[in-house]
């Protein structure tokens, strides 16, 4: 009787874990090819081969700039996109002594770029493993 609780407990601890990892792994679909620049003031990851909207600062800024759920977006200062999602830093303020960093995530919805609900695409695992880290874990 101990063996078999022992057992079963055994099974539904590594049932579990299985679980837990499925739930953070890829949909099955191969990671995109993913390259990295960076310069002083900013780091940008774009997809080798990106369909939809441009992964470029000018088509990141004007959805970032057009969200009114972010506040006055002063610039952008890094980006990065990977299947059909990107994240920005950005600067959020009327005055530079009166503005913060923020980062923000963005989905593709056709040729263009919506400001996404962070927290549900991050907490959901929405957001692509290439841009994750910057995406989802810092602020």
């Amino acid at each position: 009787m101990i063996r078999h609780r022992a057992r079963a407990a055994v099974v539904g601890a590594l049932l579990a874990a299985a679980l837990a990892l499925a739930g953070c792994s890829s949909n099955g679909t191969a990671a995109p090819t993913t390259t990295s620049t960076t310069t002083a003031a900013s780091t940008t990851t774009t997809t080798a081969a990106a369909a939809g909207a441009p992964c470029t600062q000018a088509a990141i800024s004007a959805a970032a700039m057009a969200a009114p759920s972010i506040g006055h977006v002063m610039s952008v200062d890094g980006f990065g996109c990977a299947g059909g999602w990107a994240y920005a830093d950005v600067v959020v303020g009327t005055t530079s002594a009166n503005s913060f960093d923020a980062v923000i995530v963005l989905q593709s919805q056709g040729a263009s770029w919506n400001v996404a609900d962070r927290g549900t695409a991050c907490s959901q695992h929405l957001v692509p493993a290439a841009i994750y880290q910057r995406g989802c874990t810092t602020s």
